[in-house]
């Protein structure tokens, strides 16, 4: 009997986005046993797209947008649940090659956590190889794929990147479900990393999405909040890794992150520039307390 593949897509008001995503996973050369789309409160008409065209499909609807974390959480829940071999994980804004999921099984035999690579909007390859650092609890990019250049197949790497990432259920007997606290941006990576420690988690020379939006670098209030604040929750399962963490040297790092994005960051725009200072503040607040989920002023 063949292995059972469920792909768990999390949305939120993405209804274009998702409806070419999920088109692209019912073309899949490789079909797929089951497709569960977890809707994060979608309040632009999702709810009656999926009901009028996808209703073939599952879906599991929660009450409040848990961010893309509690989406993953309840998404993987639901799959390990049912039994399926592997959980196949993304976001809203990603197209699949129709041979994307065939092409990841041909490397089950190596890994029980394989990435695909992807393309960009610009039709580019997007660089993602690197290192988790635990010293300084973030990811080291390098600037290109450096082992795909020197003719390697795939690379090992010790994080992980749940926009196409296909996942034993063997992960999730040994190290659970991923950490719907984060709320968004770092759930994966840290994910990743745990898996690490059970399996070779591998990065595949094979092209497997397309990522529909332009990665936008600018400075947010959302994202310098959960920068900071998630590196609390990060830190949190380095150590639950019996990892020898120094908590002085934690706040080291996050003085010298702090000082870095506030001498980096041009005052140009004024009101942008205090309320970006603002959440990275904040996020260093909360996480100090412990206060995880969405930020406090997403209701």
């Amino acid at each position: 009997m063949s292995a059972q593949v469920c792909a768990v897509v999390v949305t939120y008001n993405r209804e274009t986005l998702l409806r070419e995503c999920l088109r692209s996973l019912e073309a899949q050369t490789r079909r797929l046993d089951t497709i569960l789309v977890v809707n994060n409160c979608s309040t632009d008409g999702t709810a009656e797209m999926l009901a009028i065209e996808f209703a073939h499909l599952s879906q599991l609807s929660l009450p409040v947008n848990s961010g893309g974390a509690g989406g993953f959480y309840e998404g993987m829940k639901w799959a390990f649940e049912r039994g399926f071999d592997w959980i196949w994980v993304m976001d809203d804004d990603v197209e699949a090659v129709p041979e994307a999921l065939a092409t990841l099984l041909e490397f089950a035999s190596l890994s029980d956590f394989i990435h695909p690579r992807r393309i960009g909007s610009d039709g580019r390859a997007f660089p993602w190889e690197g290192v988790l650092d635990p010293t300084t609890v973030s990811k080291k990019s390098f600037p290109s794929d450096i082992g795909f250049e020197n003719g390697r197949t795939w690379i090992p790497v010790n994080y992980g990147c749940f926009e196409g990432a296909l996942i034993h259920r063997r992960v999730v007997e040994r190290i659970g479900l991923p950490d719907k606290r984060f709320f968004m941006q770092g759930d994966d990576q840290i994910y990743g990393y745990q898996a690490s420690l059970h399996t070779t988690v591998i990065y595949i020379n094979r092209i497997g999405f397309r990522r529909k939006l332009p990665y936008s670098a600018e400075a947010t209030e959302n994202k310098c909040y959960l920068l900071f604040r998630n590196r609390f929750l990060a830190y949190e399962h380095l150590v639950r890794s019996a990892l020898p963490m120094s908590r002085v040297a934690f706040w080291f790092e996050n003085l010298l992150l702090l000082a870095w994005y506030v001498r980096s960051t041009t005052p140009r725009r004024p009101r942008s520039y205090w309320r970006n200072l603002r959440g990275m503040l904040t996020g260093l607040w909360d996480g100090t307390r412990g206060r995880y989920g969405a930020p406090p002023w997403i209701r």
